[in-house]
């Protein structure tokens, strides 16, 4: 997994999806990527939290990528998966 900050990052997740600071140390979060994981967090203070990646292993879309060889689907792709987690670290809790 790579790991950056906003900047390297916010082509994926839009604009309108800017990460929220830390919510216990205020600190900028990083981000860190591969197929199946997002993982953002913080480097300050040690916390994270894992989201689903671009490729899934459950029906999440309905664009198939790959297929066992008994022809069923095996992966599919969430082209708003950068989204979902955006959602997932700025929610804070009322």
């Amino acid at each position: 997994m790579e790991r950056g900050n906003w900047e390297d990052y916010k082509l994926l997740f839009g604009e309108e999806n800017r990460l929220k600071p830390c919510p216990f140390c205020g600190a900028e979060p990083y981000v860190e990527s591969c197929d199946r994981l997002i993982d953002i967090g913080c480097e300050a203070c040690g916390y994270h939290l894992h989201f689903h990646g671009l490729v899934q292993s459950e029906i999440v879309t309905p664009v198939i990528i790959s297929r066992w060889n008994g022809g069923l689907p095996a992966e599919w792709y969430d082209k708003d998966a950068y989204e979902k987690a955006a959602a997932g670290w700025n929610r804070r809790a009322q």
